[in-house]
């Protein structure tokens, strides 16, 4: 093909026109980063197919803040916990509260807190 002009796969970048004819890559860099690039859209299909068929792979977890499931690793980190900065922030919070109460009522050394005195 006359005038055509060869592109790179990945970044679509002319191939230089002593490339091989099989060529698809304009460097080892590009190879690699469209093996990458194909690895994580493989993936990412799998992860929506198991979320959308309801089956719990390590992938597909729940939010113990909020209870809701959702996919680890695409659009959230690989070892997320929580779904959203929300629920991370609402987790964080009712640890708090829970030690606030833990101190209150162990504070004078006692179990509770109200019967200190002793009653008649």
């Amino acid at each position: 093909m006359a005038g055509h002009v060869r592109r790179c796969a990945h970044c679509w970048k002319p191939l230089r026109a002593t490339a091989r004819s099989d060529a698809r890559f304009c460097s080892p860099a590009c190879k690699a980063a469209g093996r990458r690039w194909r690895q994580h859209l493989l993936e990412a299909v799998a992860i929506g197919l198991w979320y959308t068929q309801g089956v719990e792979t390590e992938h597909i977890v729940h939010c113990p803040a909020c209870g809701q499931r959702f996919a680890r690793g695409h659009g959230h980190r690989r070892d997320a916990v929580f779904c959203s900065h929300a629920c991370r922030q609402a987790a964080y919070r009712e640890r708090r509260r829970a030690e606030r109460v833990r101190e209150d009522v162990t504070r004078d050394g006692s179990l509770y807190p109200l019967q200190t005195a002793e009653r008649p």
